[in-house]
């Protein structure tokens, strides 16, 4: 019996901020020529955020990322930002990093469910 694979929210309309975020982030490295060079992404979530926008987050980067054997997906590093850190309590900043450390590309989103916990 073969089973099928879970909805692609992107594909149904229903994707969360969060996840719409990561794969604008990706879009947007891919039309800068960036995402072949991407080591490390950096995703920065306010801390008035829920777990729900961090698992968001994450699934929609997992989602987004291009799968392929020639070369894996860049190390990835969720993080909850202080008040001190510029972001609004619905934001995400995601950075892409080269293998120097270099940054290729920061972008802020409006990614907040509007749930706190």
């Amino acid at each position: 019996m073969t089973q099928t694979p879970p909805p692609d929210p992107a594909a149904a309309g229903t994707e969360p901020p969060a996840g719409l975020a990561a794969r604008r982030f990706t879009q947007a490295l891919a039309w800068t020529r960036l995402l072949e060079v991407t080591a490390r992404v950096e995703a920065t979530l306010s801390a008035a955020g829920s777990l729900e926008d961090l698992f968001a987050l994450e699934e929609g980067l997992t989602r987004a990322w291009p799968s392929r054997e020639d070369r894996r997906a860049p190390l990835r590093e969720m993080m909850w930002a202080g008040e001190g850190a510029g972001l609004a309590p619905q934001d995400v900043r995601l950075a892409a990093f080269d293998e120097a450390g270099r940054v290729l590309l920061r972008r802020t989103y409006l990614a907040g469910s509007g749930r706190h916990g």
